[in-house]
């Protein structure tokens, strides 16, 4: 079976780390997969300055799609990844195959994170970020109890190896100008759900312009179900 390219974005505070398993699953079944790491994150954190922003991650993955000449890729984003794979789309359209939105956010030109979540979610990111000492970078938001409804020491494996996320793309608007060529999809993480993604499922479950799957997992079904997203990426990929 051939397979287009699968370049996969991990979420906010995660690295590419994230995707071990479903990309070792994808790699079985025979695909090309990438699974960048986003500047200041993870192993990359030392690289983290104030002037990291949502085009630095953009140009990331950008990078990564040049530099390996990719072309007929299916560009999955997991939550913050949505912002990423999103203007990638904008400056790349030409090399995808597919967009997939994995409980991720979904941003219009010109809207941030911080636009998207509203004004309380801005002032408790720069709140800890101050009361941490680093002001650019905000330290982990969300419980892995709440993203993957675990416990005990599985949660606190996973919690030992976030890292802070640089303000700057949190804050930073995607410039994505044009409708995307790419099909996209959109996947919906039904249980569990946290309340942050639920318009952009809605949205896309009504419109004629997306394909549409819910799984029967959390937030974090990558880490909790690698299986069922991988089986899901490899279909879209085949």
């Amino acid at each position: 079976m051939t397979f287009r390219t699968c370049v996969l974005v991990h979420g906010g505070w995660h690295g590419g780390w994230h995707w071990d398993d479903v990309a070792a699953r994808l790699r079985n079944a025979g695909a090309d997969v990438h699974a960048p790491t986003l500047t200041g994150l993870a192993e990359r954190a030392g690289e983290a300055t104030a002037q990291t922003d949502m085009s630095t991650h953009v140009a990331d993955v950008v990078r990564v799609i040049d530099e390996h000449g990719l072309d007929d890729v299916v560009l999955v984003g997991h939550s913050y990844g949505g912002m990423v794979i999103t203007g990638v789309a904008a400056e790349r359209g030409d090399r995808l195959a597919e967009l997939v939105y994995l409980d991720a956010f979904v941003p219009q030109d010109g809207q941030s994170v911080g636009d998207l979540l509203g004004p309380d979610f801005t002032a408790a990111a720069r709140a800890l970020a101050e009361a941490a000492g680093t002001p650019s970078l905000i330290p982990p938001m969300f419980p892995i109890e709440d993203t993957t409804g675990w416990s005990g020491e599985r949660a606190a494996a996973i919690a030992r190896r976030l890292t802070s996320h640089p303000i700057g793309t949190m804050e930073e608007p995607v410039r994505a100008p044009a409708e995307p060529a790419a099909r996209r999809t959109f996947v919906y993480c039904n249980a569990r759900p946290l309340g942050i993604v639920e318009p952009y499922a809605s949205a896309a479950r009504e419109s004629p312009d997306w394909d549409y799957y819910e799984l029967a997992g959390p937030h974090d079904a990558v880490r909790v179900m690698p299986a069922t997203v991988a089986g899901l990426i490899e279909s879209l990929a085949s």
